[in-house]
Order: C-alpha cells, then structure tokens, then sequence
C-alpha cells in the first residue's frame, strides 16, 4: 500500500465534526485516533527503505561494481596497486616535443620584413649617387611568393633561406651589373621566428626568438614571468595540431621539461588552482583548495577534520577519480573494451579496519579534482532508524493517552 494511502486531511476531518453531537464527536475521535495510530506505524515501515543518507553504502559501491556494464571499475587498494601508480607515466612535454634545439630561425619567411643595402667598389656604378657610391633598399615585406625585389637584380626568392644564403645570392644576380657589389641583407621584423605567450603572464604577446635558441623559461620569463604562483598555474604548449600541458611546478622543478621553443609555437600560462572535495562520514563536507606539490590521502582527510567516529565505516573510504584505461587495466587485471589513453571512471576503496590501510593513506596521492566519499557504517544506519521509531512512536504513545480519555 502506497503512503497516499494513509493520507490524512485536516479540512476534512473538521468538516466532518460539523453538525455532530458531542456523543458522536467522541466516536469519531476514537476512529481518527486509531487510525492515525495504524497510519504511523505503516509510514515507519515504509521509511525503513528510505533512511535519509549522504551517499551510497560501501555495500551498494561494491555490488554495482561487479555488475556487468557497471559505470565504474572499483580497485581495492593494496602495496601492489601504489607501486602501479607510482610507476604510471607523469605527463612531459621532452617526450611528446623531444629536446631537440628550435629550428633554425635566422630563416626568412612569408611575412618578415628586410632591408638591403648595396655597397660598389667604385662611383659611376649603379647605385651610385650623391657623391656616393652605396645605395639602401626600403624595407619590404616578403610576399607570399616568398619574394623581394631588387632593383637589377630582379624578383628573389628569399624564404626559407638566411640573410647571408640571400647576400650571395643578389651579389651573384648584380655580378657584371654593378661595380664589385658588396650586400647587407638585415632582417627589421622577423615575424615567422617567434612564439605567442598568452594567459597568465605579465606580457602576452609574441616573442622573436634569437639564432641561439631558448627554452620555455626563457619565454615566460622575457615575457614578466607569470602573475601567481607556480602552484596555481599549468604551462600548456601548442605545436602544430598538437596541445600537451605539465603542471608549472613540475616545468620549473624537472629540467628535463624546460625544452627548447620552436617557431610558432603558442605558449599559455592556465591558472589552474588545485582542489579535492570530501562527502560522507567525514566532519566536513567540503571543496578544498591545496598548495602541496605532492598531496597525500592523510593529509587530505586530516583537512576535514578526520572521519566521523559516529558515522563511518572504516572499509568505505573511496576515492573517485578518472585513469587511462590502460592504467585500470593493470590495476584491475581485466582488460578494458576502449582504447588504452581514453579516460574512464574508477573508484579506490581503503580499509582501514586494518591496521596497516593508515600506511596506504600516507603512499596514495590525491590529485586535482578528485574526490573523497566516506561511506556510512551499518550501525549508524540502525541509528538512524532507531530515531526514526522513536519519532514516530512518541505521536501514537500520545494518541493512545488520547483515546484512553476519550474511552473514560
């Protein structure tokens, strides 16, 4: 029976009052309070199987991770699956980008703009004039044919190549034209040969970059270095099609990560503030932000104050987060249906029943985003439906006192 069906409306139960002798009155008083009597004792049945909680039991989590499409894989953290973790690959820029220097960027390109100036061995010659015997071409821009102009010497194609491969080869198209041509071949603005910095950085704009090369450091810091702290922030670099982002405390602190820039890469500074949130059995339900470069599972429960002595089940302390399937399938030694680098949902489950689940926490390693769920134990649940009963008996004592005056 459902609890509509023990519904009681006041309005109604006046209107029926009305126009009753006091005889009748006391009769239909003695049915309502038996009735309300049997309406409570159903609706503390009912509610058996709908305790108020904060979340699903340990219980629930482990049976629906064994269900055949479960949403979830749930690992069982022991010494074998730290030593997993701690072997999982870190994201790195040197192994996507290598560490190879940039290219070459005293090459001209579509874009950057040159001035030449020619030099004649004796007056009378072609550039020859005001007493002088040297002449300068204005700047121009390399067009999209990769080109410049020279007077006498024609149409040059000049990208792709450096100033002195472009000095040799006007004085060879001037050769038998002009008097013993000498040529300077400047680069004003080398547009092709530099990086864009963007995000949090002092200075965003692009960065030309100098025949000796520079690395990631570099760049940030001709740029004013980056507007908060490291641990706030992740360096993300654009190559191509191809967009990788490490942690800027992992950047400044590994070498191997500073790698050398290449032309038209774009470089963002992400402010990226680390947190973790906590529901459950805990003494504080909370979103928490950590300046830790390395957080452990401890330390992070420590900041909410610790389990609830009166509410947690020391076997349910998950930790929820997304892992390479590759990864899940190691820890789990089933194998996954998607490819190895696609994210999917996993669940780690504590036991600190035993004695030795306290030195897990101290190895697990809370990461950005993850979150923390403390199950209720079975004894907080009868607590709960103790309260309960007893809410609901204390009306029904009350009615009874009631329909034992009514009866005298």
């Amino acid at each position: 029976m459902s609890n509509k069906a023990f519904e009681f409306d006041a309005n109604e139960w006046l209107i029926a009052f009305a126009g009753k002798s006091v005889s009748e009155g006391c009769m239909l008083s003695k049915i309502v309070v038996r009735s309300f009597g049997i309406l409570l004792v159903a609706s503390s049945l009912t509610a058996c199987t709908m305790i108020p909680g904060s979340g699903p039991s340990a219980g629930a989590i482990s049976r629906e991770a064994s269900e055949q499409y479960a949403p979830y894989s749930l690992v069982n953290v022991t010494t074998r699956t730290l030593a997993i973790l701690k072997s999982r690959p870190l994201d790195n820029l040197s192994t996507i980008f290598g560490q190879a220097r940039k290219a070459n960027s005293s090459a001209i390109g579509v874009g950057d703009t040159v001035v030449i100036h020619i030099w004649e061995s004796a007056q009378g010659g072609l550039f020859s004039g005001g007493g002088g015997s040297s002449a300068e071409i204005p700047e121009q821009p390399v067009s999209v044919a990769g080109t410049i102009t020279v007077p006498y010497a024609g149409t040059v194609r000049v990208v792709g190549m450096t100033p002195d491969q472009v000095r040799l080869r006007i004085e060879g198209a001037l050769r038998g034209k002009a008097i013993e041509p000498q040529v300077l071949v400047s680069v004003t603005k080398n547009l092709s040969n530099t990086v864009t910095v963007t995000g949090e950085v002092a200075t965003s704009g692009r960065v030309p970059l100098s025949p000796r090369g520079e690395r990631l450091l570099d760049i940030i810091s001709i740029s004013g270095g980056p507007r908060m702290e490291a641990h706030q922030l992740a360096v993300q670099v654009t190559r191509g099609s191809r967009t990788e982002s490490i942690a800027m405390e992992q950047l400044v602190s590994d070498a191997r990560e500073n790698i050398y820039v290449q032309p038209n890469d774009v470089i963002t500074l992400i402010r990226q503030p680390r947190s973790f949130t906590v529901f459950g059995a805990t003494n504080a339900n909370a979103s928490v932000q950590f300046d830790e470069s390395r957080l452990r599972l401890n330390q992070a429960l420590a900041k909410v104050g610790g389990l609830d002595d009166q509410r947690a089940n020391a076997k349910g302390v998950f930790v929820y987060r997304t892992e390479p399937a590759g990864l899940v399938a190691r820890l789990t030694g089933v194998p996954l249906s998607v490819p190895a680098d696609t994210k999917v949902n996993v669940i780690y489950q504590f036991d600190l029943q035993d004695p030795s689940g306290f030195f897990l926490l101290k190895e697990f390693e809370i990461y950005r985003d993850d979150l923390i769920y403390i199950a209720n134990s079975s004894l907080a649940e009868v607590r709960k439906f103790a309260t309960l009963v007893s809410t609901t008996a204390s009306p029904i004592a009350q009615a009874s006192s009631v329909n034992r005056l009514l009866n005298n």
